[in-house]
């Protein structure tokens, strides 16, 4: 991770706490059970971008389009939850890199076997 400032590295750890929980209590999609947002970068002045993950059999196409739907929602409930904050537009994007760690993994376990 580069070098952040420590107030901009808490807003962005408060953005993705809030988000966390928006999708867990607020959105009752079943397309987000197991949803984790796995990290969160400033893209700019104007751009937030959110690196999200499903573990599991999932179609991750139809995962990102609803969850780039309820975008707008999520940047209402931060804005409410973030009064005194210019909060910056957010950008979804599926982690990719995340789901080659878990192949990495596995492969690594499956040379420990005799």
């Amino acid at each position: 991770m580069r070098n952040v400032p420590t107030g901009q590295q808490r807003f962005l750890t408060d953005v993705q706490r809030l988000l966390a929980t928006l999708i867990i209590r607020d959105v009752s999609d079943p397309r987000f059970s197991g949803v984790s947002i796995t990290r969160i970068e400033r893209s700019g002045k104007q751009m937030v971008t959110v690196w999200v993950y499903r573990g599991g059999v999932c179609d991750a196409k139809a995962c990102m389009q609803a969850l780039e739907k309820m975008t707008p929602h999520f940047e209402h409930e931060l804005r409410r939850a973030l009064p005194k904050r210019r909060l910056p537009n957010l950008r979804l994007r599926w982690d990719v890199n995340f789901e080659k760690s878990g192949d990495v993994l596995q492969m690594l376990r499956d040379l420990e076997r005799p």
